[in-house]
């Protein structure tokens, strides 16, 4: 738990202007943490909402790796935006209850999403290990973005 912990608090880079979503991944053995930070692009494309997404990998001992994609150059953007809405929620198990299995799981990796809510200016985090829904989501996702890095800003 602690090395997950750790390496969710890596150097992070400062919030982009207009962010309102961030999703990543930490693995807890590798001490490698990816995160996608999703913004407001800057020009409206026609009827399109403009999108900018900013990479950074950190990996220990390493300067970090930062990388850029934006919805007008890549398509696989907007598809991942959009496929957010299908994630499948967790609900709370707190501890103690009766029914619940209590699990802690020390090793794996940390995946986290943190984003709007359907609720009136309302925001979520939610945070999971491998196996869970957020978790293929998020593989799905990086997996999807892949061929739209860019090393510089658009």
């Amino acid at each position: 738990m602690l090395s997950i912990l750790f390496i969710l608090a890596a150097a992070t880079q400062p919030p982009l202007p207009l962010q309102w979503a961030q999703f990543r991944r930490a693995g807890a053995l590798s001490r490698v943490s990816e995160t996608v930070d999703v913004a407001t692009g800057g020009k409206r494309i026609g009827a399109d909402f403009p999108y900018q997404l900013r990479f950074t990998k950190d990996a220990l001992g390493e300067k970090p790796q930062i990388k850029w994609a934006d919805s007008a150059t890549c398509p696989a953007v907007r598809s991942v935006i959009a496929s957010m809405t299908s994630i499948k929620m967790p609900s709370p198990a707190p501890y103690g209850v009766p029914g619940e299995q209590m699990m802690i799981t020390v090793d794996g990796t940390g995946y986290s999403l943190t984003a709007p809510s359907s609720d009136n200016m309302g925001e979520i985090t939610i945070s999971s290990n491998v196996g869970s829904p957020l978790a293929a989501w998020i593989d799905a996702s990086f997996k999807q973005l892949a061929p739209c890095w860019k090393t510089s800003a658009p």
